[in-house]
Order: structure tokens, then sequence, then C-alpha cells
């Protein structure tokens, strides 16, 4: 019994273990790096209606940083499902993530 339930614990853990593409930076302070995980569908659509919002006026809350995580969101997204396809594009996401930082 304890091993079925160490089996299930583990099988039920691979799926939320991240499979990084690329080597993470460790010069990049941790507080400061970008990790693959962000550079999502999701978050890159957020990113985008926050551009939309603010090319608009209708969203008038934003800081100078703003617009520059929102475009290195899109751009990630853009380059982390291309890199699938073929070796240069991987590569070219993992020159990316080797500066993958927050503007703060």
């Amino acid at each position: 019994m304890k091993y079925s339930i160490l089996l299930f614990t583990i099988l039920v853990s691979l799926p939320l273990t991240a499979h990084e593409l690329c080597p993470i930076n460790e010069e990049i302070e941790p507080d400061m790096r970008i990790p693959e995980s962000h550079y999502s569908k999701k978050n890159a659509q957020l990113a985008l209606n926050k551009l939309q919002g603010i090319i608009t006026k209708n969203d008038q809350v934003y800081e100078w940083m703003t617009v520059p995580n929102a475009l290195k969101t899109i751009e990630g997204y853009i380059l982390k499902k291309d890199a699938s396809k073929a070796e240069f594009r991987l590569n070219q996401f993992c020159t990316f993530m080797k500066s993958s930082v927050w503007y703060d």
C-alpha cells in the first residue's frame, strides 16, 4: 500500500514538474529572473490586452516598465512556442532566456 501511494504521488507530480528547454542563467538574481513557465499563451494574451488598453487609452494604470515587460512576455511566448519546430529556433529561445529579466 505504501508503494502504491508513493507511485501515485510521483505520477501525479510529474506533469507539475516543468521541463525547462534551456539552462537557467544563474547570473541573474532569482527575484529578477523570468522563468520559462511565464511564457504561456495565457500570459501573452494578458500582456497583449494590457498593451491594447494602453494604446487605446482605456487603461491608464501602468508604469514605465509595463510596456517592455509586456513586449518581453509576448516575444518569449512566440519564441517558446516555435522552439519545438527546429534546432535553430530552440537556440533563439535559449539565447532570449539568457537575458530574461523583469524590468523593475
